[in-house]
C-alpha cells in the first residue's frame, strides 16, 4: 500500500497548507534514494507528444556464467549474448493518468543452444480520479518468459529452458476520508507453460497451466505525525485447467495482516506487517499450508550519497511438481546503494532465499550477493557492470545443490 506514505505525510502536520514545499514531499519524495533520485544533467529526455511523454531505449549485454545449468557436478561455463529494447509512454494530464511500457529481449547462448530465449513484455495501466478522494486504477500486462536457471521453476536440468506466457489483469479503487483510506483490490492471473522439445520428443507441459484470481481489502489511519496503522486481508483460487494427474493441485487460501507505515523523517521510510496466512487444497493428499505471514521493507538514507534498504517477505508459491502442491517460501534481501561520483553509482546486495517443500522433507536454501556499478556517461548513455554469487543447498529428495558465479557488462542507449 504505498499510498499510506502519501497519508502519513499529509498528516504529518495539523495545518498542511502552513507547510513548505519540501515538507510537502516529505514522505513521497522519492529523491532520498540514490538510484531513484533526479539528475537533470544525466537524466534522458523526454519524448514529448502532445500530452504524453515517452522513451525509447536499447541495451546489448554480454554475460558469463560458470555453471550455466546450475548443477552440483559436470558444470559447463557459457557466455550469453542479449540484445533488448524498451518503450514507454504515460500522460502529463493533471487529472487522470494513461501509461503504457513495452520491452522485448533476444538472448543467445555462445555454446549452449538451450539458453537462446526470447521474451518480450508489455504493461498498459491507468487511472481515473473521482474528485479529489477517490481513484480506481486498472493495469493489464502480457509477457512471454522462461523459467530462471536454478529456481524451483526449473525442472528440466540440463534441458531447454521453459517458456511461459502470462496474462496478469488488476483492478484497485481507493477512498481517502481525513486521516482514513479505505482499498480494495482484484486481480486475474492466467499462465500458460509451452512444451519443449528434448531427444527428437516433445514433452508436453499443460499439467502446470494455472488461473488464479484473488480479492483484497486495506484500511489504513494515520495515527501519529509521519506514522500510519492499516490492517489488509485478501482471498484467492487457483485452479489447473488441463491437469490431468492423479492429484489435484487447485486450492483456495485467504492471508489477514496488520502493521505499521513510517516516513518520519527525510532519512527513513517504510512498512512493516505481520498476520497469517491459510492455503487448502482441493485433494487431501496435499497437506494444509497455514502459519505466520510476514512482509517488511525499510529504506534509510544516513546521508544523500548512500541509501540502505531491507526486505522480508512470506508467501505460498505454486510448486511445478504434480506429487507436491504448495512450497512455502521465505525471502530475505539487504541492499546498499552509493554514490560514489554524481554520474557512478555502486551497489552491493545479499539476499536468502528459504523454499519449504509441502508434505515432504525438502528444503532448499538459496543465498546470493552480487555488486554492481552504474556508470552515467551521457544523458543517453549508461555503462553497466555486475558480478554476482549464489550458493543453493537442499535436504530432502529431489534437491538441488550448486555453486554458480556470473558475470555481465551491458550498454544502453536512449532515443
Amino acid at each position: 500500500m504505498p499510498y499510506l506514505l502519501g497519508l502519513i505525510g499529509a498528516c504529518a502536520a495539523p495545518n498542511v497548507q502552513a507547510q513548505d514545499a519540501s515538507t510537502n514531499h516529505l514522505y513521497g519524495d522519492v529523491a532520498i534514494s540514490v538510484q531513484k533520485r533526479a539528475r537533470p544533467e544525466f537524466d534522458p529526455v523526454h519524448i514529448r507528444v502532445g500530452s504524453f511523454e515517452g522513451l525509447a531505449s536499447s541495451e546489448a549485454r554480454i554475460a558469463w556464467d560458470d555453471n550455466i545449468y546450475a548443477t552440483r557436478n559436470d558444470r559447463v561455463h557459457d557466455a550469453l549474448a542479449v540484445v533488448s529494447g524498451s518503450f514507454s509512454a504515460h500522460s502529463t494530464w493533471s487529472r487522470h493518468a494513461l501509461s503504457l511500457d513495452t520491452d522485448a529481449a533476444l538472448a543467445r547462448g555462445l555454446s549452449q543452444t538451450n539458453e537462446h530465449t526470447e521474451t518480450y513484455d508489455a504493461r498498459l495501466g491507468g487511472r481515473l480520479d473521482l474528485g479529489t478522494r477517490t481513484r480506481l486504477s486498472a493495469r493489464a500486462s502480457y509477457s512471454r518468459a522462461y523459467e530462471a536457471r536454478g529456481t524451483i521453476g526449473d525442472t528440466t536440468l540440463r534441458g531447454p529452458r521453459i517458456a511461459y506466457n502470462a496474462l496478469e489483469l488488476g483492478l484497485e479503487a481507493e477512498h481517502t476520508a481525513g486521516r482514513l483510506i479505505l482499498g480494495t483490490q482484484a486481480s486475474l492471473d492466467s499462465y500458460r507453460y509451452a512444451p519443449y522439445r528434448t531427444d527428437s520428443v516433445q514433452i508436453g507441459q499443460g499439467d502446470r497451466d494455472y488461473r488464479t484470481w484473488s480479492l483484497g481489502a486495506s484500511a489504513g489511519y494515520a495515527v501519529a505525525p509521519g506514522v500510519a496503522a492499516f490492517v489488509e486481508g485478501s482471498y484467492n483460487q487457483a485452479r489447473y485447467p488441463d491437469d490431468t494427474g492423479t492429484f489435484d493441485r487447485s486450492s483456495s487460501g485467504w492471508s489477514l495482516r496488520g502493521g505499521l507505515a513510517f516516513g518520519v523523517t527525510r532519512l527513513i521510510r517504510g512498512r512493516a506487517a505481520v498476520g497469517y496466512q491459510d492455503q487448502r487444497y482441493d485433494d487431501t493428499a496435499f497437506p494444509h499450508i497455514k502459519g505466520l505471514d510476514f512482509s517488511a521493507g525499510l529504506e534509510w538514507s544516513p546521508t544523500r550519497l548512500m541509501t540502505w534498504t531491507i526486505e522480508a517477505r512470506r508467501s505460498i508459491q505454486r510448486s511445478p511438481l504434480v506429487g507436491i502442491a504448495g512450497i512455502r517460501q521465505s525471502r530475505y534481501g539487504t541492499r546498499i546503494d552509493y554514490e560514489a561520483r554524481r554520474n557512478l553509482l555502486m551497489w552491493g546486495r545479499l539476499d536468502r532465499t528459504v523454499s519449504e517443500y509441502a508434505g515432504t522433507e525438502r528444503r532448499q536454501s538459496d543465498l546470493s550477493g552480487s555488486l554492481g556499478a552504474d556508470w552515467l556517461l551521457r544523458r543517453n548513455l549508461r555503462l553497466a557492470a555486475q558480478l554476482g554469487l549464489q550458493s543453493t543447498r537442499s535436504n530432502g529428495a529431489g534437491g538441488r545443490e550448486f555453486d554458480r558465479r556470473r558475470m555481465s557488462v551491458s550498454l544502453r542507449y536512449t532515443l
